[in-house]
Parts: C-alpha cells; sequence; structure tokens
C-alpha cells in the first residue's frame, strides 16, 4: 500500500508542477519564475498535509526529491512551450484536475493512517488537493478555481470519500485507491467539458437597505 501512495505522491506532485508552469508562462514569467511557481504549487498541498499532521520539518526540508522533481517539470514544460502554445490553458485545467484528485485520495489516506475521523479525513483530503492551486492561483495576480462555480472541491471529496468510507472487504486498498482518484478525476474533466456546475445561490444586485 505505500507503494502506491507513494507512486500517487510523485505523480500529484508532476502534474500540479507541471500546471504551475504552465500558469507561469502564460504569465510571461521567465524560465526561474516559471520553476518558482511550479515548485509552490507542487508542494502546497503536501505541506499543508505535512504540517496539519505534525510532520516536522516537512518532507521536502530534509530530502529535496519533490523540488527537484518540480523544478524538472518546469524545464520539461518550458522546453515544450513552442507545442503547448495556445493550449496551455487547456493543459493546465487538465493538469490541475488530475492533481486534485490524486492529492485528494492521497490526503485522505495519510489523515485516515494518523487516526483521524472518517470525516475529518475526508474533509483534510480535499484541502490539500486544493492548496496548491490555491497558492498558484494567489501569486499570479488570478481568482483560484475554489472560488468560481465549478464542480471542483466537490470531486476532492468524491475521491476522499470513496476511499475512506468504502469498507475494506469491498475491495483492496490498491483497488479503492485507484478508483477513488480516477472517479474524483473523471467528474472535474467531465464537470469542466460540458459546463458542470452546482447549484448556487442567487444574490440581488443591490442589497436593501438596513432597517
Amino acid at each position: 500500500m505505500e507503494n502506491i501512495l507513494q507512486i500517487i505522491a510523485y505523480m500529484g506532485i508532476i502534474v500540479f508542477a507541471v500546471s504551475g508552469a504552465l500558469l507561469g508562462l502564460r504569465k510571461q514569467m521567465d524560465v526561474v519564475g516559471v520553476a518558482f511557481l511550479a515548485s509552490v504549487t507542487g508542494v502546497g498541498g503536501g505541506t499543508l498535509r505535512d504540517v496539519l499532521l505534525g510532520a516536522t520539518p516537512v518532507s521536502w526540508v530534509n530530502d529535496p526529491t519533490n523540488i527537484a522533481i518540480c523544478i524538472i517539470s518546469a524545464v520539461v514544460v518550458c522546453f515544450l512551450n513552442s507545442w503547448i502554445i495556445g493550449q496551455r490553458l487547456k493543459w493546465l485545467l487538465y493538469a490541475d484536475a488530475v492533481g486534485l484528485a490524486l492529492f485528494a485520495v492521497l490526503g485522505a489516506a495519510k489523515a485516515q493512517e494518523a487516526g483521524a475521523h472518517p470525516f475529518v479525513a475526508i474533509l483534510f483530503g480535499a484541502m490539500s488537493a486544493s492548496f496548491g492551486g490555491i497558492i498558484r492561483d494567489v501569486i499570479c495576480g488570478d481568482k483560484p478555481i475554489l472560488f468560481n462555480k465549478e464542480i471542483y472541491i466537490s470531486a476532492a471529496l468524491l475521491g476522499g470519500g470513496i476511499y475512506v468510507l468504502v469498507p475494506a472487504d469491498w475491495m483492496s486498498n490498491e483497488v479503492k485507491t485507484v478508483t477513488a482518484t480516477v472517479l474524483a478525476m473523471a467528474l472535474r474533466m467531465f464537470a469542466m467539458v460540458r459546463g458542470w456546475h452546482l447549484t448556487f445561490p442567487k444574490y440581488p444586485d443591490e442589497l436593501p437597505p438596513a432597517e
């Protein structure tokens, strides 16, 4: 089980780093800026996860492997810039969707291992899945996807919920991990393609004066 979680961790770091690099290129940053944005995006969710679980120092402080992965991912994206130019937003959204699903399941799994209540573990997965993207968007001055009327956190909650709530005797942990990740990813991607969103309150343009 540890092996598949480690694979998910590396995959999540790579795709979130790619999403950060893509946004950096859209903002016309140089390679150093792109690498920096890729790094904070790639390790942001894991850092929040480690801090909340009391892991000090966080994993990348003593082992720079994760940072190296982010920088390498950023350099590769820079080299491919001429090929992906004009489609950066599409690739950014897809990379973000994959990272969201991976980190939602990983965060929920880590929280469950630490003895968290199932409800808390699911929320924990959603928080760690969205934090890297929030940092990325805030640094670049964009409105985080989380605050748009899109199915985003809902997809993370689905992935974490499947991982935490499906009984162990129904399927092995490995199968459950893959299933939760794929379904969370599919929900987010279908929502992007189909324009799905949850209902939301309608607010009047002008509030009546207070009495």
